[in-house]
């Protein structure tokens, strides 16, 4: 029997082609070319325009910062979690160490352990 293997990626240019049948969640707006099984989150509008919102802040009044899409990443992480609860996966791959931590945090809340590995 296959491991069930999920994939967590806000970008999917960021992700290698791994075999084609573990399932890719990502953004609404990403396209998986390989893979029919990709679950996308709907970002709504109101959260992306206070996104826009935070993002203008920031490039205003703190040049040096690096951060972007915060809103965006936070909703997608609540979104993931709670979709990592209900659906129980062998492995999930994460884009990034940052994106690992937030939704670690988010799933360490419920006590509920789902088996991490980062995607180097």
């Amino acid at each position: 029997m296959p491991k069930k293997i999920a994939v967590v990626a806000m970008n999917t240019k960021k992700i290698p082609y791994v075999g084609g049948n573990e399932l890719i969640i990502t953004l609404d707006n990403q396209k998986v070319w390989y893979t029919a099984n990709t679950k996308q989150i709907r970002i709504p509008f109101l959260t992306n325009v206070l996104n826009s919102m935070m993002n203008n802040f920031f490039n205003t009044f703190m040049k040096r910062s690096n951060k972007q899409n915060v809103v965006k990443a936070n909703y997608f992480s609540k979104q993931v979690a709670r979709y990592l609860l209900k659906n129980n996966y062998d492995q999930v791959v994460f884009e990034n160490e940052q994106l690992r931590r937030n939704i670690s945090r988010r799933l360490q809340k419920k006590t509920t352990t789902v088996p991490e590995t980062l995607l180097a």
